[in-house]
């Protein structure tokens, strides 16, 4: 009988001691036992390392920054230590389904795809309360996820990614990313390999106080460096280039700014009555009044 195939799963952490071995457990409990999982610690300065040392089980190999680099870094550092076939990640305050390395590999083996990106139930930290399904399977067409499809709708985060070790070994985290890595990773990789829609819920994940998802100065950044890698393929589609500047907009809002650039490339790629609109209320300021009213 052939050997099952070494899965790698990277899980980079910073000062995550209340959390982190909820992660690693829902790994080291997955059914698809042939695995290694590398924990990367970016200089925590909690009890992090020590919850890892206590862990009894050979299968866990841990790391350490020499200083503070952010979780790109501590990725790529994951990546590079792998020695599977096949790597996954997870996020150090995320936990897996019991299935989901199994199923993942499954599905890109029966798909004949190189990289596979799941489901997963979003929940509030406090509270525990669900809020959503990540992706939304509607914005999807079908298995298969072009480059252009990626572009317009982001369907991709970390914790959901699988695939084959080459395509990371070759293509490694944008660390200079303050946001969004995971989206840059996965429309890079889009480019040269075969990337496929799982719409099956195999993680649970708990927005944190601190995250970056909170921030959103790091999420208009992020847009800004996602739209100088890939201008013209934005620029070329209409529909690409609204969905691309409504998200900046969001963003905008939130930093209580004016949308006002973004509002002129919607109305630029599609000038219609409704864009139109948007545009004189970004430039009077009613528009980020409205949005911040009502996201409150």
């Amino acid at each position: 009988m052939q050997k099952e195939p070494l899965i790698s799963v990277v899980i980079p952490t910073y000062n995550r001691a209340n959390t982190i071995l909820k992660s690693v457990n829902s790994v080291l409990n997955q059914t698809y036992k042939n695995i290694e999982v590398i924990v990367v610690d970016d200089c925590s300065t909690d009890d992090t390392e020590k919850i890892i040392a206590g862990i009894q089980d050979s299968r866990v190999k841990f790391y350490r920054l020499e200083k503070n680099s952010g979780a790109c870094t501590a990725r790529n550092l994951g990546i590079e230590k792998a020695s599977g076939k096949y790597i996954a990640f997870n996020d150090s305050d995320d936990k897996w389904l019991p299935e989901k390395l199994e199923k993942q590999l499954s599905f890109l083996l029966e798909n004949n795809c190189d990289i596979t990106v799941c489901s997963m139930n979003v929940f509030e930290e406090v509270t525990e309360k669900k809020m959503y399904v990540f992706p939304d399977s509607a914005k999807l067409n079908g298995k298969k996820i072009s480059f252009n499809e990626l572009l317009k709708y982001n369907c991709t985060s970390t914790q959901l990614i699988f695939g084959k070790e080459e395509c990371f070994k070759n293509n490694l985290f944008d660390s200079s990313m303050p946001r969004f890595q995971d989206w840059d990773e996965c429309l890079k990789l889009s480019k040269k390999y075969s990337l496929c829609f799982q719409n099956e819920i195999l993680v649970e994940t708990f927005q944190q106080q601190d995250s970056i998802t909170k921030n959103p100065q790091k999420g208009v950044k992020g847009m800004e460096m996602l739209f100088e890698k890939h201008k013209n393929d934005i620029l070329s589609d209409p529909e690409i280039t609204e969905s691309f500047f409504k998200k900046i907009s969001s963003f905008t809002c939130r930093c209580k700014k004016n949308p006002v650039l973004e509002m002129s490339y919607i109305y630029k790629a599609k000038p219609n009555p409704i864009n139109l609109v948007k545009l004189i209320m970004a430039k009077t300021g009613l528009y980020k009044l409205l949005f911040n009213l009502k996201n409150r």
